[in-house]
C-alpha cells in the first residue's frame, strides 16, 4: 500500500500500513534552494538517496536497496549545490565518525561580505572596525570612548506582571558589499542598530532554569534617535 502524507511542510511518499521516518520513498517540500546530489545514506537511514532541489522545491528519493551505512548523520555525498549565496561541489568523504563530508566552496560575486562595524563615539564620530583593523570592543578601554546611555525599561508579561528594568544601549552600524565589489560603494548594505543591555532578565522566562533576555539588537529606522528605536521595541518585541 501506497501512502501520501504531511509532515509539517514536508510531502512523504511511504509504503506500509503505517507510517515512519523509515518507510518513506519520497520526500518533496518548498525551499530556495539549487542542488543537485547523491548520498550513500539518508540521516540515520542506510538507503541512498537523490536529492533534487531547482529553487522552488526540494526532492529526496529513497534508492530500493539498504547498503552497510547505519546510525550515519553526515553521508558522504557527491554532486553540486547553491545556497547561502555560496556555490558547493561535494566531493564524498568519510561519514560523521571519518569527518563528516567533504566539499568545495565559492562565494557568489553577489555575495555580500562584511566590510566594517562602526561603534558610536561619545564625541558623536564613529570608532570602524575593518578586516585588516579588528577591535575588542569589550575590551574595558572602549567604556570611555564608545556612547552609551542608561533608560528604565517597562516589559509586561502574559499574566500582567510588570518587570522594571533598565536598559543600556549603544549604537552599532555595519555594511557589507558585494564579494566581487567591495570597491563599490553605490552597491551596499548598511544596517544600524541599538544594542541593549539590561540589568535583570526580561521575558516570560526571567528566573527559570531557561533564563529571560539579557542582551539584544534592534534595528533603527532612518531618523530614529537611540531612544526613540528602544520605546518601539519596548511595544513590538516580545521576550
Amino acid at each position: 500500500m501506497i501512502h501520501i502524507r504531511k509532515h509539517g511542510n514536508c510531502y512523504h511518499l511511504c509504503t506500509g500500513k503505517r507510517y515512519s521516518e523509515n518507510n518513506d520513498w519520497i520526500i518533496f517540500y518548498f525551499r530556495k534552494h539549487f542542488e543537485l546530489t547523491y548520498s550513500v545514506c539518508g540521516y540515520f537511514d542506510n538507503r541512498p538517496e537523490i536529492n533534487i532541489s531547482l529553487f522552488f522545491f526540494m526532492l529526496t528519493i529513497k534508492l530500493p536497496f539498504r547498503n552497510k551505512w547505519k546510525d550515519e548523520c553526515d553521508a558522504p555525498t557527491w554532486g553540486i549545490a547553491y545556497h547561502n549565496e555560496t556555490f558547493w561541489i561535494y566531493k564524498g568523504g568519510k561519514g560523521n565518525m571519518g569527518g563528516g563530508n567533504k566539499w568545495w566552496t565559492a562565494y557568489a560575486p553577489w555575495s555580500w561580505q562584511w566590510i566594517r562595524t562602526s561603534n558610536l563615539r561619545n564625541d558623536g564620530e564613529w570608532e570602524h572596525e575593518h578586516k585588516g583593523d579588528r577591535k575588542d570592543f569589550y575590551d574595558d578601554k572602549w567604556e570611555e570612548i564608545i556612547w552609551s546611555e542608561t533608560y528604565p525599561y517597562t516589559y509586561i508579561l502574559k499574566s500582567g506582571e510588570v518587570q522594571n528594568r533598565l536598559a543600556t544601549v549603544k549604537v552599532t552600524e555595519r555594511e557589507w558589499r558585494w564579494h566581487w565589489f567591495k570597491w563599490l560603494s553605490l552597491i551596499k548594505r548598511v544596517r544600524k542598530t541599538i544594542n541593549i543591555d539590561f540589568n535583570d532578565e526580561v521575558g516570560e522566562q526571567a528566573g527559570s532554569w531557561k533564563g529571560g533576555c539579557t542582551g539584544c539588537g534592534y534595528d533603527m529606522k532612518h531618523g530614529e534617535l537611540p531612544e526613540q528605536t528602544l520605546r518601539r521595541m519596548e511595544k513590538e518585541r516580545k521576550f
